[in-house]
């Protein structure tokens, strides 16, 4: 979906037999019956995934093949723009640099008539030094606090936000997650990075499949790779009809015969405390055509969730899985509007 620069192994691109990376897959995920024809056709196999011990987890998985080149698919897949996709309800959607400026942020714009945006706006000028209903520090709350009460006029609350957004990008540049300030004003005291492991861990056979990648990010209470170089975004979108704005961190590792991928929030706005989406990519062949063939997890982190049970919680697992598929139609149609 990001784009970052890969070091793809030479082998990475040549095509497997088919039942080579479908056995792989069969090893790790929830998928054990997997019919590479339906898939080449069109069909995306999802599931919700099982229930987790940690209460604020979810998860789903998908699976899907494309008749495109897996370097191809996987370099696509991280420099995949989103927003020009309506239907995903994606405002804005860019890159920023490394080391971070201020600059990289300032198209932040909250000058929009849609619900979901005045909504995240009028929570942004109620905060005060005490108390709100965003994902911030005590420390961010009183400087958002001061800002906005001089002028809450969009374009300064943007501006108040692009201050915020720049501090949090530049802590984790510099210190990964020992930089990552925790959500304290929201009744608990909350940190993105035992919410990911908490998920990720319980996932022993996925742990295990990707361990190399969570070692670079330093999911695994080790120390990040210094020689990993990911790719970082700012993100402003719509969940539970609230706009969200998110920074994040995109992965890579190429080995022979596959390419993963890391996708990861060390920081959301609001509704939800933090993410992962890991993308693991095959080369393949069907008959005489060669393509490329994708699983994706997604897990997600959120308050709201420790406190479903049984049919809403399942509810809550289609609708997960209702959006990302929809998000895969978008991302191959946009494979197929490739020069």
């Amino acid at each position: 979906m990001l784009w970052v620069a890969l070091s793809f192994g030479v082998f990475a691109s040549e095509p497997l037999r088919a039942e080579e990376p479908i056995e792989t897959l069969k090893t790790f995920s929830d998928f054990q019956k997997i019919d590479l024809n339906q898939l080449w056709g069109g069909d995306i196999l999802a599931e919700r995934g099982s229930l987790m011990n940690f209460p604020n987890g979810i998860s789903a998985q998908t699976c899907f093949a494309v008749p495109f080149p897996a370097e191809d698919t996987a370099k696509h897949l991280q420099v995949w723009d989103p927003s020009p996709y309506t239907e995903l309800k994606v405002y804005a959607f860019h890159r920023f640099s490394a080391p971070c400026a201020l600059a990289d942020f300032q198209s932040l714009d909250f000058k929009s008539s849609q619900y979901p945006v005045r909504w995240l706006l009028e929570k942004t000028v109620a905060t005060t030094a005490t108390k709100t209903e965003l994902n911030l520090s005590r420390d961010e709350a009183r400087a958002l606090s001061a800002c906005t009460q001089r002028r809450s006029e969009p374009q300064n609350v943007a501006e108040c936000w692009t201050k915020l957004l720049f501090d949090r990008a530049s802590q984790y540049q510099q210190k990964r997650w020992a930089g990552v300030l925790p959500y304290e004003l929201s009744g608990n005291t909350v940190s993105p990075l035992p919410q990911l492991r908490s998920m990720l861990l319980e996932q022993v056979q996925l742990t295990r499949e990707f361990a190399p990648v969570f070692k670079q990010i330093g999911l695994l209470g080790n120390e990040p790779a210094p020689s990993s170089s990911p790719f970082y975004y700012w993100t402003l979108f719509e969940a539970d009809h609230h706009a969200t704005i998110a920074l994040g961190a995109v992965y890579e590792l190429a080995a022979a015969h596959h390419y993963e991928l890391a996708d990861v929030q060390f920081y959301v706005s609001n509704d939800y405390y933090t993410s992962a989406t890991l993308y693991e990519v095959w080369p393949i062949q069907v008959g005489e055509k060669t393509g490329a063939l994708v699983w994706r997890g997604d897990f997600f982190a959120a308050p709201m969730l420790a406190f479903t049970k049984g049919t809403e919680r399942i509810a809550y697992g289609a609708l997960m899985l209702q959006d990302i598929k929809k998000e895969i139609r978008c991302f191959r149609d946009s494979l197929k509007a490739k020069p």
